[in-house]
Formats: C-alpha cells, sequence, structure tokens
C-alpha cells in the first residue's frame, strides 16, 4: 500500500516506471484527487502489455469498479479507455453488470443492438461505454446512430463516437465528421480530424483542406499531415500557408508534406506550383528545415527532391546560401544524386554561387571527376568565366523534374 495514496502524478508516474501495478489500483481507488486518479487508470492500461507480478484481473476489477461506482465522469472515461487494453473478456463483464444479461454469450449483434440503446442514456458512463464500444465491435450498421451521438450534450461521448466511426470506417461518416471540425470543445476537433485520417480516402482528406487553418494547432498539424496523400494540386495553398505557421511542428509538418508531395504527383505543373509557392513565403527556417531532412532522410526518392528544390526554391543571394551550395556540391560525390544536384545548383545560379564553383574547381576540391561537373555548371551559368576549351571538352544532359531521376535509376523501395 502507497504511504499517500493522496499523492501527486509524479508519485503515480514513478509507480508505473518501477512496474507496482498493485500500488497504481490503491490509488486508482483511495486517492482524493480526480486527477491522480485518471492518471492511475491511465497508467494501469500499459500492463496489459507488460509483465507483472499482479493477476490481471485485479486490475480489471479495479477498473470495472471505478466506471460503476466512481464519482468523477472523467475518471470514469479514463477508466473505459483502459479497459479495452485488456481485450473483450473485461468489457463484456462491465456491459454484462450494466446491462443485466452475459454479454460473453450473447452475439455481437446483440451487444451491439443492447448499447445502441444506452447512446440514449440519461446516464453519461452509459452513453460513453456504448460509444467506446461500438467502434470496437466494427458494425457498419450502428454509423448512423453513432452519427447522431455527434450531438450529445457530453464533448466526452462525441469524441468517442467520432473515434468510432474512424476504428469503422465507414464512408457515410465522412461529411458528419467534417462538421465536428468545429466543434466547440478542441478534443472533438482533434478526434475528427484524426478519424478523417485513419479513413484515408480522397473524400475524407479533402475535408482536412480546410483544417489546416484551424485556430487549433493539434488539428492542424494533423490536417498538413495529412494533405499530401491527394497527390494532386488541391492542397498546395493550404501547404505553404502553414509553412509561415505560428507552431513550430505545423511549419515542419508542412515542409515534409510538400517534399512528399513533390516526390509522388504525377503532373510536373504541381511540382511547379509548389516551387513558386515555396520561393515566395516569408520562412526564414526553410532552407534549415529542407537540408535537415536531406540529412536524416534514408529515402533516395525524397532526398532526390529536397536536392532538386534546393536550387528552386533558394534565393541566390539569400543568407545562408553558403549552406546550400555546401549541401548540393557533397551531393555532386557519388553516383546516386549528381544529376539533380548538377541541375539544381544551374537552376541556383547566382555570383556568390559562381565564386564558390571557380574556388572549388581553383582549388581542386573533390575528386577530379566532379570538378569536371563543377565546370560544366560553371559554363552553363556564366560561359564568360569558364574557358572555351573545357566548355567544349565536356558533355552534359539537361533534366528538368525530379521525376527524370526516377526514370533513369530505379528508386529505393519506400
Amino acid at each position: 500500500m502507497p504511504n499517500n495514496p493522496n499523492g501527486d502524478i509524479l508519485a503515480v508516474d514513478e509507480l508505473a516506471r518501477d512496474g507496482r501495478a498493485e500500488a497504481l489500483v490503491e490509488y486508482l481507488q483511495k486517492s482524493e484527487k480526480p486527477a491522480t486518479r485518471k492518471r492511475a487508470a491511465e497508467l494501469l492500461a500499459d500492463f496489459a502489455e507488460k509483465p507483472h507480478d499482479v493477476d490481471q484481473s485485479v486490475i480489471t476489477d479495479a477498473l470495472i469498479n471505478t466506471v460503476l461506482n466512481g464519482d468523477n465522469e472523467v475518471v470514469q472515461a479514463q477508466a473505459i479507455d483502459s479497459l479495452h487494453r485488456y481485450g473483450r473478456e473485461p468489457v463484456d463483464r462491465l456491459i454484462s453488470v450494466m446491462a443485466g444479461f452475459d454479454a460473453s454469450e450473447a452475439t455481437d449483434r446483440m451487444t451491439a443492438k443492447q448499447l445502441v440503446t444506452w447512446l440514449n442514456s440519461e446516464h453519461p458512463e452509459f452513453r460513453l461505454v456504448a460509444a467506446t464500444v461500438l467502434g470496437r465491435l466494427g458494425d457498419e450498421r450502428v454509423v448512423p446512430y453513432l452519427i447522431e451521438s455527434f450531438d450529445d450534450l457530453d464533448p466526452r461521448v462525441r469524441e468517442r463516437a467520432v473515434r468510432a466511426c474512424g476504428r469503422i470506417g465507414d464512408p457515410r461518416a465522412v461529411g458528419p465528421l467534417a462538421d465536428q471540425l468545429d466543434d466547440t470543445k478542441p478534443v472533438v476537433q482533434r478526434a475528427a480530424a484524426d478519424t478523417l485520417a485513419m479513413i484515408g480516402t480522397d473524400a475524407a482528406i479533402e475535408r482536412l483542406i480546410p483544417a489546416a487553418r484551424s485556430d487549433n494547432e493539434r488539428v492542424r498539424h494533423i490536417a498538413v499531415s495529412e494533405l499530401n496523400k491527394l497527390g494532386n494540386g488541391k492542397p498546395v495553398d493550404a501547404l505553404t500557408e502553414a509553412l509561415e505557421d505560428e507552431s513550430t511542428d505545423v511549419r515542419q509538418a508542412a515542409t515534409l508534406s510538400l517534399i512528399e508531395l513533390v516526390t509522388t504527383t504525377g503532373p510536373s505543373e504541381v511540382r511547379q506550383v509548389v516551387t513558386r509557392r515555396m520561393r515566395e513565403v516569408d520562412d526564414p527556417e526553410l532552407l534549415a528545415r529542407l537540408l535537415d531532412v536531406r540529412a536524416r532522410t534514408t529515402r533516395l526518392s525524397v532526398e532526390r527532391t529536397v536536392v532538386w528544390l534546393l536550387g528552386r526554391v533558394t534565393d541566390p543571394e539569400a543568407d545562408g546560401v553558403g549552406e546550400v551550395h555546401e549541401a548540393l556540391l557533397d551531393a555532386l560525390e557519388g553516383d546516386r544524386l549528381q544529376d539533380p544536384a548538377q541541375e539544381s545548383l544551374v537552376a541556383l545560379g547566382g555570383r556568390p554561387l559562381e565564386d564558390r564553383l571557380l574556388r572549388y574547381v581553383r582549388e581542386e576540391e573533390g575528386s577530379e571527376a566532379v570538378r569536371e561537373r563543377v565546370e560544366i555548371i560553371l559554363d552553363r551559368i556564366e560561359p564568360d568565366r569558364v574557358s572555351e576549351t573545357v566548355r567544349e571538352s565536356v558533355d552534359y544532359t539537361y533534366v528538368q523534374d525530379p521525376s527524370d531521376y526516377t526514370r533513369q535509376e530505379p528508386d529505393d523501395p519506400s
């Protein structure tokens, strides 16, 4: 038994790290602080999937008792969520007690029928159980009833009804889910954005375009992270606007989404629109983020796209352009990125780049093969700065967009 069952959330976190499930049960049952009880219920869910010395029935019994006899709806809702981590049997036990029939022996259809009636119960804990469990059953026939619960007065019920529709994945819910993006409660807005992303159809993802401009930062982040899946130009305006978002996380997500859009989209017109819009935005951190993505990615297709973008969205006179120069020169070494790097350097141009390339040749940096490529680039940027002999002795080809590299060389799986 804990020395102080009324202790704070830090205490229960420490108990969880130490694997003391029985002590967490004590906090769930005896703490006078609802926030502490809620955290204990949340942490007890993790013991469903990691070894411990306590019989799982002790934990599930405590969670069930919290749902049935608790005096705080937030704690009760968390107990319901945690109970699901222990599988169908404890959930059936909870339903059996509440419904007065043996849910373990009832068909899914019979159980779903009972739960649907609970969606209209005057008791919020019944509605919470119903909205949560119906999603787990996965029966598409209950979707219209869950949609009706989007108007429940309790935001926790609305949230669970929304997420249940996501688990079922029925496209009939897409329109009503989009309406929930404007719910008065942020928790419901986030659930709606998550659920549309989970359903993942073009129709569902398109409904996230307005959400990229939501007042809710989490909703904006979800939206811009998913919009590249449309594979067309529809989300470009929303994504490029998000490059100037007040949130660092949203700006990063928008950058990644635009890279993915350029990587996977078919029409070159989309790439042209993306690069034009990326050049226009006031985002001083954009180049640093692009360079960071290039350094971290393990996908050749993405790395090629970033190298291609660097030559087309960078201001030749911008602060930090030297880092872009070095990144593109580095990409000239080796076979995988030589062509996109060369084309990006030509597209970038500018006097600072010319000076850097001349210095590269004169100081004999890199390999001889790379110096020859640098001479080609100089010749294409500013012929007067390269000798006629060099121009006549070297052949080169022009590559217009990232898809050309993909056609020339098989990409790695992604």
